[in-house]
């Protein structure tokens, strides 16, 4: 998975009027906080980081900062717990990051790469994915930035739960273990509605029938 790059720099001033004229300047204001340092305003250039977020899977997920500070660059890494958007527009307006502490655990969910074509899927079966990020706690530097599974061996109602995966030591799982991450179904079966042909026989008339008929239509004749 490509490592997530966000690049910010500190910003003097906050309050609305401040972030307006940040975003008019093609700017997207930003928070930063976390549990050893004091909040600090900063600032990313839209150009160079909105189709990173916007192309993110999740945003609540481990980044590297490469943030600006009086002429020097300092790197860490982050978690971009929240997003806004104007409605109307469409565009990101504001965003807050959380600077992770190297020393002090986290709760974060990572995503998981699904690799390879199952045998199921080979004789026409459907995949299904029913958990595409699993919740994890550990220190930041232990925690993969993805997850992989290979699903070559998945055949007709088999699955891979939570209890299969396995991850870095250290790593501590925050899911039941029984839960479904992705299995095998079979293909729906196509019933075919036989629908039958009444064929109606056709009537047959007696040469009795006729007669009688005959009969019938002279003596018609006599009585006018």
């Amino acid at each position: 998975m490509e490592k997530i790059i966000f690049l910010a720099e500190t910003r003097d001033g906050k309050g609305k009027g401040v972030a307006r004229k940040l975003r008019s300047k093609g700017f997207i204001p930003a928070i930063l906080y976390g549990p050893d340092i004091e909040p600090i305003c900063i600032k990313l250039d839209r150009k160079l980081n909105e189709k990173t977020i916007l192309h993110l899977t999740s945003h609540n997920i481990m980044a590297e900062m490469k943030l600006k500070k009086n002429g020097e660059e300092e790197s860490f890494q982050v978690i971009l717990k929240d997003i806004q958007t104007d409605p109307i527009k469409d565009e990101i307006i504001h965003l807050d990051f959380y600077k992770l502490s190297s020393e002090r655990p986290v709760i974060m969910e990572v995503p998981i790469v699904i690799k390879g074509k199952s045998i199921g899927e080979e004789k026409g079966g459907i995949l299904e994915q029913e958990l595409r990020e699993i919740k994890v706690e550990g220190l930041p530097k232990n925690i993969p930035e993805s997850i992989e599974i290979d699903i070559k061996g998945l055949d007709f109602g088999h699955a891979i739960l939570v209890k299969d995966l396995k991850l870095p030591e250290g790593i501590k799982i925050i899911e039941d273990a029984h839960r479904v991450i992705v299995t095998v179904l079979k293909p729906k079966e196509k019933v075919e509605e036989k629908v039958e042909e009444v064929i109606e026989e056709p009537k047959v008339i007696s040469q009795e029938k006729v007669e009688e008929r005959r009969r019938e239509k002279e003596a018609e004749k006599e009585e006018s």
